[in-house]
């Protein structure tokens, strides 16, 4: 069953008798957007949304972009402002002063908050039905995945910072419906935490799950425990999967597709030969 979230301005899927112009403000809102409003509606999307980042990258390619700044949206005048972390609420009493309504998707905590909000944002976008057979075809690729036997590899998330996510995140759910128990499992990890040096050398991972390395988006201090020489040889010398960053972005929305893509790297890499035996 969908519930409707919270709209800013009291605005509601059923605000407009045809599909309302729209204007995304952030990365994360572009997604929503460039998934579901037809082009000819987009006013203007962030301009993130055609970087390397962008699930929907391609379809980013020659829109107007905007910073997002509350001048822009005043000038350009959408019918509804979509939003996830930029912008505010005096903006957005702002914007409805204009008749410009603002909708913020609630903050996802779960795959299944994620694919709720593929519906909530359709809706007031006019594309409901297309994202609900988004919806059914994620809810089935999912159910598939979780059929798939299980490796006996621990895996081992790693960021360019040098830091895992632990159990509770959207990263480590993803690497366990591919497959794979975690090390955030074994060592009682919780949440985004400095990888545990100590127990990587101790115990050792057998393979490695990395995303955001080498792609000049992100910046790597110095002082980084991803500069350690550990972890280093780590992705050196086991089996390493890294992530394209565009599948773990905003908060697993594209979870599915992350899980699908790590198993399908998994697979090249034989390091399910031995669950498929036991089947």
């Amino acid at each position: 069953m969908i519930f409707l979230g919270v709209v800013a301005g009291g605005f509601g899927p059923n605000a407009y008798a045809d599909e309302p112009s729209v204007m995304s403000l952030d990365f994360c809102a572009d997604q929503y957007v460039l998934a579901f409003a037809k082009p000819e509606n987009i006013v203007a999307v962030s301009d993130e949304a055609a970087d390397i980042n962008s699930f929907f990258a391609a379809r980013a390619a020659g829109l107007p972009v905007t910073r997002g700044a509350l001048e822009d949206v005043l000038l350009r005048k959408p019918d509804l402002v979509v939003r996830t972390w930029r912008g505010s609420m005096a903006g957005d009493a702002m914007a409805k002063r204009l008749d410009i309504h603002t909708y913020r998707p609630p903050y996802a905590m779960t795959p299944e908050d994620n694919l709720r909000n593929l519906v909530l944002v359709a809706e007031a976008l006019g594309g409901a039905s297309d994202a609900r057979a988004m919806v059914d075809d994620y809810h089935t690729r999912w159910e598939a995945l979780k059929k798939q036997p299980a490796s006996k590899l621990k895996a081992v998330y790693m960021t360019p910072s040098g830091f895992t996510a632990g159990q509770g995140t959207f990263v480590d759910d993803i690497i366990q419906l591919a497959g794979f128990d975690t090390v955030a499992t074994a060592a009682d990890v919780h949440g985004w935490v400095p990888l545990p040096l100590e127990k990587m050398v101790m115990d050792p991972p057998g393979v490695v799950i990395g995303s955001f390395f080498n792609e000049g988006t992100v910046h790597i201090s110095h002082w980084s425990g991803g500069r350690h020489g550990a972890y280093r040889n780590m992705i050196k010398e086991l089996p390493t999967i890294m992530v394209p960053s565009r599948y773990l972005s905003c908060s697993g929305a594209f979870f599915v597709d992350a899980a699908e893509f790590i198993r399908a790297e998994a697979e090249k890499l034989g390091l399910f030969h031995d669950a498929e035996r036991a089947r």
